[in-house]
């Protein structure tokens, strides 16, 4: 929601509301899964991870990076645990509103209610996509699902990653390698085109093809 805009810019719009700000180091957990979640949080600067710790296997969730609100869905439901655990991936300072003081300022700022309800039906959207994308059985099809959902939320066929390929790849479902060999498969296939930090989709209508097989 805010990531264009500075922390003063956040704490002045904040000014009315009651919260509380706390600074996280690299790797620091911020809330296990089965925590509580009573607060919404934003995040001023740094970057988090939400990850999901099986046993010995970790399958990385989502990502969120400066200007990120979390914690919003499991805050206002009726079973208000972490899903999952929040992990600090960088340095991070977040600051955080109790739910009622949330509302609260909801209903003073309709502007700011308004933002935050489209951010929160994107969210939604990412994560209706996550759910079908385990309904896929080839990786090429999980990656297909994840271009055209970036594609549609960029709106865009440059495609901007936001995370590391390591975590794309926790969040297919997927090893590191796997996701490597079938880009490569991909771009020899000229559907796509990548570098570190963009993939460029060169064949939309093939890749909604290999989704509907």
């Amino acid at each position: 929601m805010f990531r264009d805009k500075s922390e003063e810019y956040i704490l002045d719009l904040f000014k009315d509301a009651n919260y509380t700000i706390k600074n996280y180091a690299k790797n620091h957990i911020i809330a296990m899964e089965g925590d509580t979640c009573s607060s919404i949080g934003l995040i001023l600067d740094g970057s988090i991870d939400i990850k999901r710790i099986l046993g010995t296997k970790v399958i990385h969730v989502s990502s969120f990076g400066k200007g990120h609100i979390f914690g919003e869905v499991i805050a206002f439901s009726d079973i208000n645990l972490y899903p999952a655990t929040v992990m600090s991936s960088t340095y991070s300072k977040i600051m955080f509103i109790n739910k009622n003081n949330f509302i609260r300022f909801c209903t003073s700022h309709s502007d700011f209610l308004e933002m935050f309800l489209n951010d929160l039906s994107n969210k939604i959207f990412v994560l209706n996509n996550s759910i079908t994308n385990l309904t896929f059985n080839s990786i090429k099809q999980k990656i297909c699902n994840f271009l055209i959902t970036e594609y549609k939320l960029q709106n865009s066929e440059n495609i901007k990653l936001k995370m590391t390929k390591e975590k794309i790849a926790e969040s297919l479902g997927i090893t590191r390698p796997s996701l490597s060999r079938e880009l490569i498969n991909m771009k020899d296939m000229g559907l796509i085109d990548y570098s570190r930090s963009h993939i460029k989709i060169l064949d939309l209508e093939e890749i909604e093809n290999i989704l509907a097989e």
